[in-house]
């Protein structure tokens, strides 16, 4: 059940960065449900923000998202519902599946350490 915080608009008085109003941290579980309804609306959007916050050329964005006769829902749905970063929050996990199929966290990138011997 969610508290009362008025949705972050309180009195202006926040706590110092990196603490939070009693002093310890708190970690939330976020979920949200969606259906598709127009996958070329949905390509759009993404495709726009990628071209508005990036300086990638359409065939990079099409790259990263497909192309709009054929997107990647998966990466579109990431785009949108994702923001770079949440002020004051540390992102500790990202899942996003198709309802029908298990939920598969995604995968850490391996740190260039990491792949020194494989090969």
């Amino acid at each position: 059940m969610a508290d009362n915080s008025r949705w972050g608009l309180g009195d202006g008085n926040a706590p110092a960065p990196g603490a939070s109003a009693s002093g310890a941290q708190q970690e939330y579980w976020f979920s949200l449900r969606l259906r598709v309804d127009a996958p070329a609306q949905l390509w759009q959007a993404a495709a726009l923000r990628c071209l508005s916050q990036t300086d990638l050329s359409r065939e990079e964005v099409e790259d990263l998202i497909g192309p709009m006769e054929d997107p990647s829902i998966a990466d579109c749905l990431m785009m949108l519902a994702l923001p770079e970063r949440l002020p004051g929050c540390t992102r500790l996990d990202t899942t996003l599946s198709p309802v029908d199929a298990p939920a598969l966290p995604v995968r850490p990138a391996l740190e260039p350490s990491d792949a020194v011997g494989e090969g």
